[in-house]
C-alpha cells in the first residue's frame, strides 16, 4: 500500500512540473476596419488594420508599438458605388502619406487605405456606397454599406463680437433628413508662425461647440436648428484655449465660420452602444456593422461649412488683441 502511495506522488510530482498557463487563444487574424464616406470629398480614406494578440512573454503595451502587429497585408480595396442602374468600382490604395500623432500604438508608419478621385455629387442618382475588402491570400471578404448623408444649408449671418453680455447672435442651419446626429460649432481660422520663422505661416482654427450629438434627438429632420449665442462666452472660451498655447508664435486673424457636421445612423448606434452602463463598463465592446468576421464602423458623414460670416470691426478688433495675434 505504501509502495502504491509513493508511485502515486512520483507520478504527480512529473505532471505538476510544467507550470506553465497559456491564456492566450489561438491566433486569429480579426480586421478593424474604420471608415466614414463623406459627398462633399472627391477622395476617401479609410484605415484598416488588425487586431493584435500578444504572446505572454510581451507586454501589450510592447507590441502596440510594431507596426507589424497593427497592419493587414495583401487585401484588396474596393468602395462599390450603387446607382440606379449601375455600379462604379472606386479602388483605393494604401499609403502612409498622413503622418499619424504619437500615441499608444506604433506611429512610425500610418498606413491607411486611401481611394481613386471620384466625385460622388457627379450622379444624383447614387443610392450607397458599399465596402469590399477581400484577403486575397485566404480569399476572406469583408463588406459594409452606408447611405449617403446630404449636406446641412447653413445661414450666413452678420454678427458683432463684444464683451457686452447683452450682446447675441444666432446660428441657424436646417437639419438634412438624412442626418441623425449633428454637431455644430463656431470655427475661428487664423495664420500662425513661430518667432524663430516669423514668415512661415500655417492656416489653423479652433471650434467653440454650439451643439454636440448628443442633443440632435431632439429635433425633427427638415427642421431649423437656431441657437442664441452670448457673445461674451465665445470670447471667454476663446481667451482661455490661447492661453493655454505656445507664446513664441505670431497669429494673424483669418475669419469665422459655422460649420456643421453631419452623421448617419450607424454612427448614432455607436455611440449608444459605447455608453457606460454600469459606472465605466461599455455595454458592447465589440460592435460592428462589417460583415464577414471584422470589427469596426463603416458610416457617412458631412462637414458643411457656411464661409459668409461677417464679422464687425469692433469684434475682429478684439480678437486680435487674444494672446499674440498681431494687432
Amino acid at each position: 500500500m505504501k509502495k502504491n502511495i509513493l508511485i502515486i506522488i512520483v507520478l504527480l510530482g512529473f505532471i505538476s512540473c510544467d507550470n506553465k498557463l497559456e491564456i492566450n487563444a489561438p491566433y486569429r487574424e480579426i480586421p478593424v476596419i474604420y471608415g466614414f464616406i463623406n459627398i462633399n470629398d472627391t477622395v476617401q480614406y479609410l484605415r484598416i488594420q488588425k487586431v493584435f494578440q500578444n504572446s505572454i512573454e510581451v507586454k501589450a503595451n510592447e507590441a502596440s508599438k510594431i507596426s507589424d502587429s497593427l497592419e493587414l497585408k495583401n487585401i484588396k480595396v474596393q468602395l462599390i458605388v450603387v446607382r440606379a442602374f449601375t455600379n462604379d468600382t472606386i479602388n483605393c490604395y494604401r499609403t502612409n502619406e498622413i503622418s499619424k500623432n504619437a500615441g499608444f500604438f506604433a506611429n512610425d508608419k500610418n498606413f491607411i487605405y486611401k481611394s481613386d478621385v471620384y466625385n460622388l455629387k457627379q450622379y444624383p442618382d447614387i443610392q450607397s456606397v458599399n465596402l469590399s475588402v477581400i484577403n486575397t491570400l485566404t480569399g476572406n471578404k469583408y463588406t459594409a454599406m452606408c447611405n449617403l448623408i446630404g449636406d446641412q444649408a447653413i445661414e450666413s449671418r452678420n454678427i458683432t463680437i463684444s464683451e457686452n453680455s447683452a450682446n447675441k447672435f444666432r446660428f441657424s442651419y436646417r437639419i438634412n433628413t438624412s442626418a441623425f446626429i449633428i454637431d455644430a460649432a463656431i470655427r475661428l481660422k487664423y495664420l500662425e508662425a513661430p518667432l524663430s520663422n516669423p514668415t512661415a505661416f500655417e492656416e489653423k482654427f479652433y471650434d467653440y461647440y454650439v451643439q454636440s450629438s448628443d442633443e440632435t434627438a431632439k429635433y425633427q429632420p427638415n427642421s431649423i436648428v437656431s441657437f442664441l449665442i452670448k457673445s461674451p462666452d465665445v470670447l471667454k472660451d476663446w481667451r482661455a484655449y490661447f492661453e493655454t498655447q505656445s507664446n513664441n508664435v505670431i497669429r494673424q486673424y483669418v475669419g469665422v465660420e459655422y460649420v456643421t457636421w453631419g452623421a448617419s445612423a450607424d454612427l448614432l448606434d455607436i455611440q449608444e452602444v459605447s455608453k457606460p452602463n454600469i459606472s465605466f463598463v461599455q455595454k458592447r465592446t465589440d460592435y460592428t456593422n462589417i460583415k464577414g468576421g471584422a470589427l469596426g464602423l463603416f458610416a457617412a458623414r458631412t462637414i458643411n461649412i457656411q464661409s459668409a460670416i461677417t464679422v464687425d470691426n469692433g469684434g475682429i478688433a478684439i480678437i486680435k488683441a487674444l494672446p499674440q495675434f498681431q494687432q
